[in-house]
């Protein structure tokens, strides 16, 4: 009887940055400074009631409104702040849904539905008190279609990590169409995207979202992100026990190779949708109508940005790689943790 070979304690990440350089270097938003702050002191207000001290600093140390820092490098100041509020929600949000069981984490969702879509609705809990400050001092300045859209984005968002926390307790991994399907409606890029357009002060019309081209662009960004940000989180996730939901993971399953051979497969397929990127943004540069070849592509050039912001954000912060994270940006090599090492309680 063979031998089964040890599972594997290390793997090599890919350099995305290589990749990712066709896109231009915009350095970082001149409004951070002044934005960071005020963000994070909006978003205590709602912290405080799911987040003990110490979970506190860990998100703090964590920077998450840098990442629009790069991400967002033309916003104007209200559409950075925007997008850094947005970014505090989200990792807030995700951080707590990530210990609820399936019925808590759709019983949030509930909420946000009806905060957003009911001006007068409140309930009392601090998610409809959040959501509702957020509707009313950026959602409600917005144009009637990014509006629209980012409230029917959000609202999917919230369904689809109520079916993670589903899918986490039934232990289910998906198949990679699957996966990439239900990875667009959970990961809140979309929204993210309608915050694009915000800082921008464009305002496309539905066809433009409904053009072939413009989806092609808009769902490679997509892609790119949440590959990149499961590549760099997988370490993280898996300690914690979520690896189920990560394309990493999903690729070892559905393939039955092991992780180095999954996290190639990731880096090739990384190439092609970046080139995927670039075409629906030549093709679109060619239209006779301003509409697509001035806003549209304006806006297919800010994905780019942000596909190229997510890969620097990572490295320049402690919330994958702790300590670390130069010497993993340096080395490549990432160091396979234990499950539930160093794990930290919310309520910490």
């Amino acid at each position: 009887m063979a031998l089964k070979s040890p599972a594997p304690r290390t793997f090599y990440l890919p350099r995305l940055e290589d990749t990712f350089s066709v896109f231009p270097e915009n350095g970082l938003n001149p409004h951070y400074a002044t934005v960071r702050p005020e963000s994070r002191a909006w978003i205590d207000q709602y912290r405080k009631f799911v987040c003990g001290p110490k979970m506190r600093a860990f998100m703090d140390n964590c920077n998450f409104e840098l990442s629009n820092a790069y991400c967002y490098p033309h916003a104007d100041e209200p559409g950075l702040r925007a997008a850094t509020d947005l970014h505090n929600i989200l990792w807030l949000y995700d951080e707590t849904t990530d210990i609820e069981s399936g019925a808590g984490a759709q019983r949030a969702a509930i909420i946000v539905h009806r905060t957003l879509r009911e001006p007068d609705f409140d309930d009392g809990s601090w998610i409809c008190h959040m959501m509702r400050d957020f509707r009313i001092n950026h959602v409600d300045k917005a144009g009637p279609n990014v509006a629209r859209r980012f409230i029917d984005n959000f609202c999917s968002y919230v369904e689809a990590v109520g079916t993670e926390a589903v899918l986490r307790e039934k232990n289910q991994v998906l198949d990679i169409p699957g996966y990439v399907k239900f990875r667009r409606e959970a990961g809140a890029v979309r929204t993210c995207f309608d915050l694009v357009e915000y800082s921008l002060r464009i305002d496309l019309p539905q066809t433009v979202h409904d053009d072939p081209v413009f989806i092609s662009g808009y769902n490679a960004a997509m892609d790119l992100i949440f590959w990149t940000n499961d590549l760099l989180s997988y370490n993280m996730e898996q300690a914690k026990g979520h690896s189920g939901a990560n394309v990493v993971t999903v690729i070892m399953k559905s393939k039955e190779i092991d992780i180095q051979s999954a996290v190639n497969f990731l880096a090739g397929y990384c190439e092609a949708l970046t080139a995927q990127l670039l075409e629906s943004r030549r093709i679109l540069s060619l239209r006779p109508d301003p509409v697509f070849n001035k806003n549209a592509v304006r806006v297919i050039d800010a994905f780019g940005n942000w596909v190229r912001g997510v890969n620097q954000w990572s490295f320049a912060t402690e919330r994958y790689f702790g300590k670390d994270n130069e010497a993993v940006k340096k080395t490549r090599i990432v160091e396979i943790k234990e499950h539930f090492i160093n794990s930290l309680s919310l309520n910490e």
